[in-house]
C-alpha cells in the first residue's frame, strides 16, 4: 500500500471525543493587566501555541494537526476529534430564535439584539482568556467577546511563502525602527508592530516544537527510510523558523502551519494557491531536485491534512481557486493547476474545496480536465468568470493588476488575494421581506409604480439599517478583537503599521448581500400581471390569501404560481424587474462607507441564508407559503426554471454583474444522464463558455438525480458518499439538515 493510500484510509481511523476546554489565561503570567490589548492578543496566541498539544502520525510527510485534536492513547494512529457541527443548522436555529425573541420582521442583518459572541468559534482551537472584565462588558453590547473574527477573511498566504514569517518578522522589526513612538499615533504603531512580532515568534517557536518532537521521535524509530523522514521534518520545521521556504516540501509545511494557526483567528482560505506555490516548485523542478512523482505524493499528502478538518465542520471554508489570469493579463494555468485537480479525483474528498477562473482565453485542455471532474459530481466546484469580475471590481475603485488577481473566500465571495478584508459575511438586506412589509400596504397603491417606489424605500431603509449595524460591529472589533496574527501576512498593514480590523489592509471596502432576488421579481411580475394589469386577483383578496397564508386560497396559490411570469426562464418581464431590483440595491449600497475608511459592494450570494431568511417571511405574491426557503445565491426559486440551463444563464445575464464586485452565484442542476456519453465533458465545455460569454460572475452545478436524492433521505448509510453543491461548498447530503435536502430536491433537474 502506498503512503497516500494509507493515509487517506487513515482519514477513517478517528473516534469522537467531547474533549475539555483548557483554563488558559493570559492573566495567569505576571504584569499582563497593564498591557496593551493588542500585545494581550498577540501573548495569548503564543500561550495557544505553546500549551497545544503536538503530535506525528505514522507514515505522514506534512505535520500539525488541529489544536483540538488528540491522538488515541490506546492506539496513536487513532484521531479523535470533536463532534460534527452539521453544516446549515447555525441558519435554521438562528431563524427561529429571531422568531422567539421578535425580531421576525426586521429587513436586514445583523439585528445587534440577536447576536452573542458574534464570530467567535472554538472549532479550531480554544483561544486564551486574555481581555478585561470591562473590556469584555463593553463589546457585549455590540454581540461581541473575545477573539471575534467576523468578516470571512483570507490571511496574506503569498506573503508567507514568498517572505516565510522569519522576513515578515524582519519587515515590522524595521516598521517599528522607524516609529516616533513619542506621541499617540505613534504608540499605537509601535504596539501594533510589536504584536505583529510576537504573533510571528509564536509561530516559530510553535514549528520548532515539531522539530524537536520529529528528533526525539527519530531516535527511537526502528525503521530506517521512516527514521530518515522525521529527521528531515525536523530539518524542515527547524528552517521555517529562520528563512522563507525554498523547497516544495517547506513550502506546504509552512503552508500547513500558518493555515492551521489562521482557522484560530478567522481566516481559513487558500486562495490562490497555485500561483503563490507555484514559484518554489518550478524551481525545483527545473534544478531537477524533485520529481513530478515527488512533488504530487507531497501535495496529496497536504491533500488529506485538509480532510482531516472536514470531520469537524464541511463548512469550513477551505477553498482553493485555479487558473484565471496573472497580473499582467496572461493565462495563469500551470502545472500545479493540473496537480491540483488531480489530487482532488484521485483522493475524492471534499476538502480542500476547489473552484476555476475561466477568461476568454482559457485553454480547452484546462476546461476538459475541470469538466471531467465536475461531470463525476463529487467535487462540485464553483466556476468563476474573469472577464466580468475584473470590471466589477475595476469599478470599485481596485486597479486592474489587483482585479486580476481576485480570489474567491470561502464560498463565493470576491476579495483581492492577500490585500483585502471585505466583511462579507455581516450585513445582508432581505428584499422579499422588504416586499412583504409592502405588501401588507398593498390598498394604499393604486399602481404598480407607486408599489414598486415602495418597496425602493423599504429596501434602502434596509441597506441603511443593515450597513448602520455592521459599521458599529466593524468599529468596536479593535477594542476587543484585534488581529495580529492575520495582520502580519495581510499587505498593507505591516507598511501602514494599523491592525487589519482598522483599516490596514490595501483594500478595506464592506459587502452587503442581498438574498431573495428571483422570489421578489417573481412576486412583483405577479402582482403586475395578475394585480394591475389584468386585474385577474384583487388587492384585497390577495391580502386575504397571504394573511392565512393561502389556506383556503388553494385556486389562487396556483394562478400566482403559473398564470405569472418565472424569473430564471428567459422571460423580459420579470427578469427586468430583477435588473432593475439589483440595479437600485446596488446604488443604495454604494453610497455608503465603513469605519475603515473603504466603500460598500454589493454581492447576491446567500450562504445558508436561503433557509434561515425563508424561516422569517410569511407568505408571499409568488404563491409561496410562510416559512418556506427562498432562491439561493442569485438563482431561479426551486422548480420554477424550466426551459433549461441557457434560458437560466439568459436571465441572470440582463442582470449588470459588473455592479456586484463582491460576487454572485447562480446554482444549476442537471441531471446525470445529460453528461454521458463521449460529448459529455464537451457539453459542459460549451456551457461554461457561454457562460462567460454571457457576463454571469459564478455559476455552480450539481450533477445528480432527484430519485437518488430521495433515496438517500430513506437509506442514508447506503448514499453516505453522495455529494451535493450547498451555498458555496460541496457536502455530503445525508449529512445536510433535512429543509436543506428538500430544498436541493426540489430544484428542477436540467437536460442538455
Amino acid at each position: 500500500m502506498s503512503r497516500v493510500e494509507y493515509l487517506r484510509r487513515s482519514l477513517d481511523n478517528k473516534k469522537i471525543r467531547r474533549d475539555k476546554k483548557p483554563n488558559l489565561s493570559l492573566f495567569d503570567l505576571p504584569r499582563m493587566e497593564n498591557e496593551p490589548l493588542p500585545i494581550r492578543k498577540a501573548r495569548a496566541l503564543e500561550l495557544m501555541l505553546r500549551e497545544a498539544p503536538i503530535h506525528i502520525y505514522p507514515m505522514e510527510l506534512i505535520v500539525g494537526s488541529s489544536f483540538r485534536e488528540n491522538p488515541s492513547i490506546d492506539d496513536p494512529s487513532i484521531r479523535e476529534v470533536p463532534p460534527e457541527l452539521m453544516s446549515g443548522e447555525s441558519y435554521i436555529s438562528f431563524g427561529k430564535n429571531l422568531k422567539e425573541i421578535g425580531y421576525s420582521d426586521e429587513t436586514y442583518h445583523p439585528v445587534l439584539q440577536s447576536i452573542d459572541r458574534y464570530g467567535c468559534s472554538e472549532t479550531w482551537g480554544f483561544f486564551p482568556h486574555y481581555a478585561t472584565p470591562r473590556e469584555i462588558a463593553e463589546a457585549q453590547k455590540f454581540g461581541l467577546d473575545e477573539n471575534s473574527n467576523p468578516g470571512h477573511m483570507q490571511a496574506g498566504n503569498a506573503r508567507v511563502i514568498e517572505y516565510g514569517w522569519a522576513g515578515l518578522k524582519r519587515m515590522a522589526e524595521r516598521g517599528l525602527g522607524e516609529v516616533d513612538a513619542g506621541g499617540e499615533l505613534g504608540h499605537r504603531q509601535s504596539v501594533f508592530l510589536k504584536s505583529v512580532i510576537i504573533s510571528l515568534e509564536a509561530a516559530q517557536s510553535f514549528a520548532l516544537r515539531y522539530a524537536e518532537l520529529a528528533d526525539d521521535m527519530s531516535m527511537t524509530e526502528e525503521e530506517p527510510n521512516r527514521r530518515l523522514e522525521l529527521q528531515k521534518i525536523s530539518e524542515i520545521c527547524r528552517n521555517l523558523t529562520t528563512r522563507a521556504p525554498s523547497t516544495w516540501w517547506e513550502a506546504l509545511q509552512i503552508y500547513w502551519f500558518n493555515h492551521l494557526i489562521s482557522k484560530t483567528q478567522g481566516a481559513h482560505q487558500l486562495g490562490r494557491f497555485d500561483q503563490y506555490m507555484w514559484p518554489v516548485l518550478k524551481k525545483q523542478l527545473e534544478t531537477g531536485d524533485i520529481t513530478t512523482e515527488k512533488a504530487q505524493e507531497l501535495l496529496e499528502c497536504l491533500w488529506i491534512k485538509f480532510s482531516t478538518l472536514t470531520d469537524y465542520t464541511m463548512d469550513n471554508l477551505q477553498n482553493l481557486i485555479l487558473g484565471g489570469q496573472t497580473p499582467s493579463g496572461e493565462d495563469a494555468t500551470n502545472l500545479l493547476s493540473y496537480m491540483c485537480m488531480e489530487a482532488t479525483d484521485k483522493l475524492e474528498t471534499l476538502d480542500p474545496k476547489w473552484s476555476i477562473r475561466v477568461h476568454r482565453r482559457s485553454t480547452d485542455e484546462f476546461l476538459t480536465r475541470a469538466a471531467g471532474l465536475v461531470k463525476k459530481g463529487r467535487s462540485e466546484p464553483g466556476i468563476f468568470n474573469d472577464e466580468i469580475v475584473i470590471e466589477a471590481l475595476q469599478k470599485a475603485g481596485v486597479p486592474i493588476e489587483d482585479a486580476r488577481d481576485y480570489t474567491n473566500d470561502g464560498c463565493s465571495e470576491i476579495l483581492v488575494q492577500g490585500k483585502s478584508n471585505p466583511w462579507a459575511f455581516e450585513g445582508k438586506v432581505k428584499l422579499l421581506k422588504c416586499l412583504e412589509k409592502v405588501s401588507r400596504r398593498l390598498r394604499e397603491y393604486d399602481s404598480f409604480e407607486d408599489l414598486m417606489n415602495a418597496l425602493k424605500t423599504e429596501i434602502s431603509i434596509a441597506v441603511s439599517l443593515a450597513i448602520s449595524s455592521t459599521n458599529l460591529i466593524q468599529k468596536n472589533v479593535p477594542n476587543i478583537s484585534p488581529n495580529p496574527w492575520i495582520s502580519a501576512s495581510v499587505e498593507g498593514c505591516i507598511e501602514k503599521k494599523m491592525d487589519v480590523t482598522e483599516g490596514g489592509a490595501t483594500y478595506n471596502y464592506s459587502t452587503i448581500t442581498a438574498t431573495g432576488v428571483a422570489d421578489t421579481a417573481d412576486s412583483l411580475a405577479a402582482l403586475k400581471k395578475l394585480v394591475y394589469e389584468e386585474k385577474r386577483v384583487g388587492r384585497g383578496d390577495l391580502l386575504e390569501a397571504l394573511a392565512a397564508d393561502f389556506v383556503g386560497y388553494e385556486r389562487l396559490r396556483q394562478m400566482l404560481l403559473n398564470k405569472a411570469p418565472k424569473f430564471g426562464n428567459d422571460d423580459d418581464y420579470v427578469d427586468m424587474l430583477a435588473a432593475e431590483l439589483v440595479e437600485y440595491t446596488s446604488r443604495e449600497v454604494t453610497k455608503h462607507r465603513n469605519p475603515r475608511g473603504g466603500s460598500y459592494t454589493l454581492g447576491l450570494f446567500t450562504y445558508g441564508e436561503y433557509i434561515g431568511h425563508g424561516i422569517v417571511t410569511g407568505a408571499t405574491p409568488d404563491g409561496r407559503r410562510a416559512g418556506q426557503g427562498i432562491s439561493p445565491n442569485f438563482s431561479p426559486c426551486p422548480g420554477r426554471d424550466r426551459k433549461g440551463p441557457y434560458a437560466t444563464m439568459l436571465s441572470t445575464a440582463k442582470v449588470d454583474q459588473s455592479l456586484t464586485a463582491s460576487g454572485t452565484a447562480l446554482d444549476i442542476m442537471l441531471h446525470p444522464t445529460s453528461l454521458t456519453g463521449p460529448d459529455g465533458v464537451n457539453k459542459l465545455v460549451s456551457l461554461l463558455r457561454t457562460f462567460n460569454k454571457l457576463g454571469g460572475i459564478e455559476v455552480q452545478f450539481n450533477i445528480v438525480n432527484g430519485d437518488t436524492l430521495r433515496a438517500a433521505q430513506l437509506e442514508p448509510e447506503k448514499y453516505k458518499n453522495i455529494t451535493v453543491r450547498l451555498w458555496g461548498l460541496p457536502a455530503y447530503f445525508t449529512r445536510l439538515p433535512k429543509e436543506f435536502q428538500d430544498h436541493i430536491i426540489a430544484r428542477t433537474e436540467h437536460v442538455l
